[in-house]
Parts: C-alpha cells; sequence; structure tokens
C-alpha cells in the first residue's frame, strides 16, 4: 500500500475551513512540508496518518480514499433519483412547481443514501417506488 495522500489532505483541510499555515502548525510542521505532503509528494508516517485522521475526525484510511469515485457514485445515485422520480410525477400525473420538484429530489437523494458508507453505497440502487405514496400526496 502507498503511503502517499495526494490531493485528500488538502480537500479535507479545506473542507474543515482551514488555512496551510494552521494545518501546519496542528502538525508542528512547515508549511512546505505539508504543500509537499498535499501534493503527494513527500509519503506520510503512520504518526501523521493518525494525527490528521483525529484533526479531520476520520479513520486513518480514509486519507487514502479516491474522493473523485465517491463523487462520481453520488452523482449516478441523483442521476438515478432524477430520472425515476420524473417516470414517477410523468406515470401520475402530478403536477409539481420547480421548486417543489428540486426539493423533492434532494429529499429522496438523502434518503436514498442516509445510513450509507462509500462501499455500501456504491452497491446500492435506486428504487423509488416506496415514495410514490408521498409523491402522489403532493399533487393532491
Amino acid at each position: 500500500m502507498s503511503n502517499t495522500v495526494p490531493n485528500n489532505i488538502a480537500k479535507l483541510r479545506k473542507d474543515h475551513g482551514l488555512s496551510q499555515a494552521t494545518l501546519a502548525g496542528r502538525l508542528n510542521m512547515s508549511i512546505t512540508q505539508l504543500s509537499r505532503l498535499e501534493r503527494g509528494i513527500s509519503s506520510v508516517t503512520q504518526f501523521r496518518m493518525q494525527v490528521l485522521a483525529g484533526l479531520f475526525d476520520i479513520e486513518p484510511h480514509e486519507l487514502f480514499k479516491d474522493s473523485k469515485s465517491r463523487e462520481r457514485i453520488e452523482l449516478k445515485i441523483m442521476k438515478d433519483v432524477i430520472v425515476q422520480l420524473d417516470e414517477m410525477v410523468a406515470r401520475l400525473d402530478v403536477p409539481l412547481t420547480p421548486k417543489q420538484r428540486g426539493d423533492l429530489t434532494i429529499e429522496l437523494y438523502l434518503l436514498e443514501t442516509n445510513d450509507h458508507d462509500a462501499d455500501t453505497l456504491s452497491e446500492h440502487t435506486v428504487d423509488l417506488k416506496k415514495f410514490e405514496g408521498m409523491v402522489r400526496a403532493l399533487g393532491r
């Protein structure tokens, strides 16, 4: 297993609203050293991996996850939700405003992805049939 962490450290740092100077200070290293870690030029030690995981409130292995693949999985699920919702709305002949359609899409996406980690999410199949009653009620 590679012990470099390309881009995930930078992404997590930005997600947590930390500057390079702040994170470098918490890791007791220079900004240059941190920059090299973020770009995957320098390797991360087991100790720093544990510290980073603690700072970002994640498991150490999450530093190595391919965030792009999770984003692709989430986009696929969002697409499936949109397509199935549009088919359901047309089949049920439920008139929705653009705002209702947008809000419903987000709500259904959240319901479909809630309680799934990256591994189970990649295997998840969207099936909105269980929400037909809710969609039908919106049309009344």
